[in-house]
C-alpha cells in the first residue's frame, strides 16, 4: 500500500524530533547550532501539531537569540513564536511576537 505524501511528511518530521532531541543530548557550546536545533525542533513539533511542544522551543530559541544578541534570529523565533500562539488562539500575544518580527525585520532591511 501507498503511503500519502502527507504521511510521508509527517514522518519526516518525527524522525526529526528524535534526531533533534538527540543533538541536544549530546550538547554543543555552539550557541547558535543550538538555537537552529531549537527553532528545528519547534517547527517539527508544529507540524506535527504538537503546538505546546512548539512553544517550548520557540521561546528556548527566542531567549537564546536575545541571550546571545543574535537579531535576525531573534526577528525569525518572534515570527515563530507568534504563528504558534496563533495557532493555539492566543491572539493577543501572537500579534505582540509578530509585531517583533517585523520591527527587526525592518530594522535590518531583512525582507
Amino acid at each position: 500500500m501507498e503511503a500519502s505524501c502527507l504521511e510521508l511528511a509527517l514522518e519526516d518530521y518525527r524522525a526529526g524530533v528524535s534526531f533533534f532531541e538527540s543533538a541536544i543530548q549530546v550538547g554543543t557550546e555552539d550557541l547558535q547550532i543550538l538555537s537552529a536545533i531549537y527553532s528545528q525542533l519547534g517547527n517539527a513539533y508544529f507540524h506535527l501539531h504538537d503546538y505546546n511542544k512548539a512553544l517550548e522551543y520557540h521561546r528556548h530559541d527566542l531567549t537564546l537569540t536575545r541571550t546571545i544578541g543574535d537579531q535576525l534570529g531573534e526577528a525569525k523565533a518572534s515570527g515563530n513564536l507568534g504563528n504558534t500562539l496563533k495557532v493555539l488562539g492566543r491572539y493577543d500575544e501572537a500579534a505582540v511576537c509578530c509585531q517583533r518580527h517585523l520591527d527587526i525585520s525592518r530594522m535590518l532591511h531583512d525582507k
